[in-house]
């Protein structure tokens, strides 16, 4: 086991569980994408979920497709209504 795959275990283990939904997309999203690459995991979205509650940003711009978690995370940081852009 490397140092990083010890790190994220240690996180996964002490954050709290991934919704059933969530949990559902990411698998669909590996079962029906031939390069599910873009699929972001439990552990990306709520380090996400993190950082929009401690920057607290009036706007966001996603570039590329992102397929699962980060803009589920999103709103869940904000306050009020941000902007939200995507490009894709």
């Amino acid at each position: 086991m490397k140092e990083t795959d010890a790190i994220d275990e240690y996180i996964l283990q002490h954050i709290d569980e991934e919704s059933d939904y969530l949990k559902a997309l990411y698998r669909d999203t590996h079962v029906k994408l031939l390069r599910p690459r873009m699929a972001s995991g439990h552990l990306q979205g709520r380090m996400l979920k993190m950082f929009v509650q401690m920057i607290r940003p009036r706007q966001v711009l996603e570039i590329g497709l992102t397929v699962a978690t980060p803009h589920f995370a999103w709103p869940k940081g904000w306050k009020r209504g941000p902007c939200c852009t995507h490009l894709r």
